[in-house]
C-alpha cells in the first residue's frame, strides 16, 4: 500500500490547488477588470513579469513531476492504474470490500463537509464583498479541504503511516 500513489492522489491535487491558489493571487494583484465592457488585462511587467514566470515554472515542473510519478505508479501496478482523465474520481479505491468501505466512509465526510461548507460560504460571501478572486480563493480553499478529508480518512485505514 505504502507506494499506491491512490492513497497519495489526494496530496497531489491539494497540490495543484495551492499553485492554482498562488496564480489567482497573482491574478488578482496584477490585473484590471472593468465590468462595463468585459474586459480584463493582466500587467505582467516588472517585478510581475518575473513573479508570473516563476510561478508558471513551478507549475509546469509540478505537471510534470505529477506525470512522471503517474506513469511509474501506473508500470508498476498495472491492476490499478490510473487515468487522469476519467471522469470517475481516482480516489475512488474498490479492490474489494475493505476499499469499497473506506472509500464509502471517505466520501460520506466529505459530502457533510460540503453540506455544510458551501451554504456558509455563500451566505458569508452575501454580506462581505469578497470579489471574484476571493470567491476563486475560497472555492479552491473548500478544493483543498475536501482532499484533506478524504486523504486523512483513507490513510487511518490502509496502514500507510506504519
Amino acid at each position: 500500500m505504502k507506494n499506491d500513489m491512490r492513497i497519495t492522489y489526494p496530496l497531489w491535487q491539494m497540490g495543484v490547488i495551492v499553485i492554482a491558489m498562488l496564480l489567482t493571487w497573482l491574478v488578482g494583484l496584477s490585473s484590471v477588470f472593468t465590468v462595463g465592457d468585459r474586459s480584463f488585462e493582466v500587467n505582467v511587467q516588472g517585478e510581475w513579469g518575473v513573479i508570473w514566470g516563476v510561478a508558471l515554472l513551478v507549475f509546469v515542473f509540478y505537471l510534470a513531476l505529477f506525470t512522471w510519478n503517474v506513469v511509474k505508479h501506473n508500470k508498476r501496478m498495472p491492476n490499478h492504474k490510473i487515468n487522469v482523465f476519467s471522469w470517475k474520481p481516482q480516489e475512488y479505491m474498490e479492490d474489494d470490500e475493505l476499499f469499497q468501505e473506506v472509500t464509502k466512509r471517505a466520501t460520506k465526510k466529505v459530502y457533510t463537509y460540503f453540506v455544510w461548507s458551501i451554504p456558509l460560504f455563500a451566505g458569508l460571501s452575501l454580506g462581505l464583498q469578497v470579489g471574484t478572486i476571493g470567491v476563486v480563493m475560497v472555492l479552491l480553499l473548500l478544493s483543498m479541504g475536501q482532499y484533506l478529508i478524504y486523504y486523512t480518512e483513507v490513510r487511518k485505514y490502509t496502514g500507510v503511516d506504519e
